[in-house]
């Protein structure tokens, strides 16, 4: 018969034998991997992060006390969950780095206020400033090398210090010898060579030829126009450059004067032909007005007399009785 229990599965037990062990991958593996456009983004940001920190901190707007101490930034991370912006500097591998990390670290959230200030990006992440530990080997290893060749108290100098302009002697020579040779260079007679003459024909052409026919065609120009001067003077209203133009005061007043005399003359002069003219129409008007008026009165006298019918028979019929013949 079957039983009525049902059956059990069996799964095999792990134990620490047989728990795989962590790999570099799994332990190194980042929660957060931006895709095609995440990392575009990432690298755009570091490029502006690098100019903006850069430019803040030359600038000395976080803080003064960060300038002239020689901190040089050699890149700019963004993580890619963009939670921190890891700010790489160069360390030198002396004592000077324990007090450069403490003064970065103390400027970091200063630094962070003026990059939000930027617009940059909505939420500006937490800036953490890392040693270069590329850039900290090789000066390691430079300081090491430099030690292995010249020693301890070696000192490095400036390029610009081992450049001599003269010769030097280290052999001491007795004041004897030095007079003699400051004589014989005195004694020497100095030849300078002869500079040679600088050649016009570069890439075949003759530039001497062609300077010469553009010189010859301006003096040309410059002949025709003066003896066009000389010949047809013309009213020009540029002053001549090589003349200076010297100003009189006293003869400048006394023409404005002349000018100012001349002028009221003249006014003068128009406001009387005006004022006679307006007398001289005024006049005319009242003439025409009295000739006007006269012909007026004779024209209603004549009216008057003609509308009389005693004033017709008089003149047809006269006291003779013969009528007026018209001739």
């Amino acid at each position: 018969m079957i039983s009525p229990k049902s059956k059990k599965q069996w799964y095999p037990s792990q134990t620490l034998d047989t728990i795989p062990m962590p790999s570099v991958k799994s332990l190194t593996k980042i929660k957060y991997e931006p895709g095609k456009r995440g990392v575009r983004r990432v690298a755009v940001l570091n490029k502006i992060f690098m100019k903006y920190i850069t430019d803040i901190m030359s600038t000395g707007t976080v803080a003064m006390n960060i300038v002239g101490k020689g901190i040089e930034i050699s890149k700019v991370r963004v993580t890619p969950d963009f939670l921190t912006v890891n700010v790489f500097w160069v360390c030198k591998g002396d004592s000077t780095d324990e007090e450069t990390e403490s003064l970065l670290n103390s400027v970091a959230g200063a630094l962070r206020h003026e990059l939000s200030t930027l617009r940059v990006m909505g939420e500006v992440p937490y800036i953490v400033f890392v040693k270069d530990r590329q850039e900290a080997q090789v000066a390691d290893l430079q300081r090491r090398l430099a030690k292995a060749d010249y020693g301890e108290d070696y000192t490095p100098t400036e390029m610009g210090h081992l450049l001599k302009t003269e010769f030097t002697l280290d052999t001491k020579l007795s004041p004897e010898m030095k007079a003699k040779i400051s004589q014989l260079e005195d004694d020497l007679p100095i030849s300078e060579d002869p500079i040679p003459e600088m050649t016009h024909n570069v890439y075949g052409l003759d530039h001497a030829s062609i300077l010469s026919r553009l010189l010859a065609a301006r003096r040309k120009s410059k002949d025709a126009w003066s003896s066009l001067k000389a010949e047809c003077p013309v009213i020009s209203y540029r002053a001549p450059l090589s003349k200076e133009s010297e100003v009189d005061t006293g003869k400048q007043k006394q023409e404005l004067a002349e000018f100012l005399l001349k002028r009221q003359i003249l006014q003068n002069k128009l406001r009387k032909q005006k004022r006679d003219s307006r007398e001289w129409v005024e006049t005319n008007e009242q003439n025409a007005d009295d000739v006007n008026d006269e012909y007026q009165e004779f024209e209603d006298e004549y009216y008057e007399d003609y509308d009389d019918p005693y004033y017709v028979d008089e003149i047809q019929f006269p006291k003779n009785g013969k009528p007026n013949s018209s001739d």
